[in-house]
């Protein structure tokens, strides 16, 4: 039967795979969002116009991006979870082992790494992804009430 520390650290370590899988399918929708969006915009740089038939490609491109924003939002919120899950675990190990000083190591990187990147610490990467999603969804809106207004 395994002990209790070994326990604590598959648990962990699930945890931590699940998270990592939340950045797996958040970086292959983004992926797919991103060559959608560019096959798209490189066909309609090839029209001699915008065209009410131009608007096939941009309102469903306004969804995409939309969905890839709150799928990413989504993700973010999942990776949070499992990642919250496995810091408690970590930290229960080292309540349990604390010769290690588990909690000492863990508040020095976290200093270090705050001093070595003060501007950007706070940032968290799911935001950028939400607004990269976002900015797809709202360029294509736009350009599709370009397009409506524009028509003959």
């Amino acid at each position: 039967m395994a002990n209790e520390p070994d326990v604590l650290l598959e648990l962990w370590k699930g945890q931590r795979e699940e998270a990592r899988q939340m950045e797996n399918q958040r970086a292959a929708l983004t992926n797919i969002v991103i060559i959608v969006t560019a096959a798209a915009l490189g066909f309609l740089t090839q029209q001699e116009g915008f065209e009410a038939s131009t608007l096939g490609l941009t309102l469903p491109l306004c969804a995409l991006g939309t969905f890839g924003a709150v799928a990413s939002a989504k993700y973010g919120e999942r990776w949070a979870v499992h990642s919250g899950l496995a810091d408690s675990l970590r930290q229960q190990l080292g309540l349990r082992y604390p010769e290690i000083n588990l909690p000492l190591l863990i508040a020095e990187n976290h200093e270090e790494h705050r001093a070595e990147f003060p501007r950007i610490f706070k940032l968290k990467i799911w935001v950028l992804w939400v607004v990269l999603h976002a900015s797809v969804g709202v360029a294509s809106l736009f350009l599709s009430l370009w397009i409506l207004v524009t028509l003959d």
